[in-house]
């Protein structure tokens, strides 16, 4: 979306909505989870997973880099930029109670070593996924949630149509435990919390890793 075809009928498409920033300094527009974030910057790449049963990697002769426990999809037809904050609450609620009884774990444990990521893409604060994302984080984990790293990406990428950086990420920081910063972010937005532990970069315990993402519609996976 960002190539001499698409860019300006795609770019001008989120200008319209009020969800592109218009600054050009980089370090002012890509401000996830900031105060002061107002619009979302384009971004493009591609990423590639293999996917297959634990047996199959042994009978290869390789080490998995991670374990997938689970994933769910939803969309409650909301609203065409907006989502439905509940509804991404009750969702995320939903399927941390499914892994708990799938796999025998507690959530109030789980935080402990988890890191979450987040798809927080910075657009104004108007139902968007800063927003959407601690909410359902407060319903599922209560007072839990301010033990989990926040992480994010999209400071350094932008945001990406359907191109899964944040899965990648995940998957190193569960083999080498580092982090990476959230970029840019320095103005708290008290509306969020004060006791949200967004990552500084460094080594955090990672066990787990739970990827969110959303979007228009308010579709949710």
């Amino acid at each position: 979306v960002t190539g001499d075809d698409l860019l300006e009928w795609i770019g001008s498409g989120f200008a319209a909505s009020g969800a592109a920033s218009t600054s050009n300094v980089v370090e002012d527009a890509a401000l996830p989870f900031d105060k002061r974030r107002n619009g979302l910057v384009l971004g493009m790449g591609a990423a590639a997973f293999v996917v297959e049963r634990k047996s199959e990697a042994e009978q290869r002769g390789v080490q998995p880099i991670a374990e997938l426990l689970g994933a769910k999809t939803a969309n409650s037809a909301y609203h065409g930029t907006r989502l439905d904050v509940e509804h991404v609450a009750e969702t995320v609620d939903s399927f941390v109670g499914e892994m708990e009884q799938k796999w025998g774990l507690d959530r109030h444990q789980i935080a402990k070593e988890l890191v979450f990521y987040s798809h927080e893409t910075y657009t104004p604060a108007r139902g968007g996924s800063a927003q959407s994302e601690v909410r359902a984080l407060r319903k599922t984990f209560g007072d839990s949630t301010d033990e989990m790293v926040i992480a994010n990406t999209k400071g350094f990428t932008g945001h990406p149509m359907g191109v899964s950086f944040e899965d990648v990420v995940a998957c190193e920081v569960l083999v080498s435990g580092v982090v990476p910063p959230i970029a840019n972010d320095s103005v708290l937005d008290p509306h969020l919390g004060s006791d949200l532990k967004l990552s500084r970069g460094g080594q955090y315990p990672c066990k787990y890793a739970m990827r969110f993402a959303a979007g228009f519609g308010s579709q949710i996976a």
